[in-house]
């Protein structure tokens, strides 16, 4: 019997020590997800980057260090795409809003057998923590841009961005979420071609703190078998805004446009009329 106890006690412990691991990765607070696929020959390459981690090159002196993350060291190259200047900027705990960017370039090698393959490059950002704004209802809004050069505007060529608003506090992309926004990635000749895309939003029934927020981007390429090879120069932003619903009085008296004691001294004479 006490065997059978022991074993069940360690069981425990075992199962505690999990689901603690599990809960710590999933509340990773700040970092990048980079993924390169080469969809021509199957292959594929994955960095992670926590902040403060061995690929983050952020000095510790810059302005706002504390809320950027700066990737580098990532040996992309034998993916056949490089992905340099990545680059993401929050202003965390957030303020009257949230905001949260991304940045960098994608470019196919050249000088290499898979420089005309097709590329999937998957740049997931995430922070967790932010406590401000809050309030009763709010919007979720994001927004991509890119510079293009050398494309050949392959069929499936775009670039995509969605934003998440997690009120679970983890780096998942679960929760509320804006629209997919997307664009295809025309030709371009060695003249860049500039491209951006409206704004997409989402309302949230509620501002729940603390909250992460996750912002996802993904470029589909096609190389050139040239030099210099295609390349997407991309940036993206997410921006949470809450805003509070006005009190009940507040309504009333912007709907009558009268002050609150006329409008109940006027409710009062209406009910004393009818019950004479």
């Amino acid at each position: 019997m006490r065997k059978l106890l022991g074993h069940l006690g360690s069981c425990m412990v075992l199962g505690v020590l999990l689901a603690t691991t599990v809960v710590s990765e999933a509340r990773a607070g700040y970092l990048i997800s980079l993924t390169i696929d080469d969809t021509t020959t199957s292959t594929s390459t994955t960095f992670t980057v926590l902040q403060g981690g061995p690929f983050d090159t952020t000095p510790p002196t810059q302005l706002n260090a504390i809320n950027t993350i700066t990737a580098g060291n990532l040996d992309t190259s034998a993916t056949g795409l490089t992905v340099t200047g990545l680059t993401s900027v929050t202003n965390n705990p957030g303020t009257s809003t949230a905001t949260m960017s991304i940045g960098g370039t994608a470019t196919v090698v050249s000088g290499v057998t898979t420089s005309s393959d097709t590329y999937l490059v998957t740049i997931t950002t995430s922070q967790t923590d932010f406590t401000s704004p809050t309030g009763v209802n709010g919007m979720l809004t994001n927004s991509e841009s890119s510079t293009i050069t050398n494309t050949v505007g392959a069929a499936g060529d775009k670039q995509t961005v969605k934003s998440w608003y997690n009120s679970l506090n983890t780096n998942v992309a679960t929760g509320s979420s804006t629209p997919l926004g997307s664009y295809a990635l025309p030709m371009s000749t060695s003249m860049s071609t500039s491209l951006s895309s409206p704004t997409f939003t989402a309302s949230l029934d509620a501002s729940a703190t603390p909250y992460a927020l996750i912002n996802q981007m993904t470029i589909t390429i096609t190389g050139n078998d040239a030099d210099p090879n295609a390349k997407d120069v991309f940036g993206s932003s997410t921006t949470l805004t809450a805003s509070s619903v006005p009190e009940p009085a507040s309504v009333l008296m912007f709907l009558s446009g009268l002050p609150l004691p006329l409008v109940i001294l006027g409710l009062l004479r209406r009910r004393r009329r009818a019950a004479a």
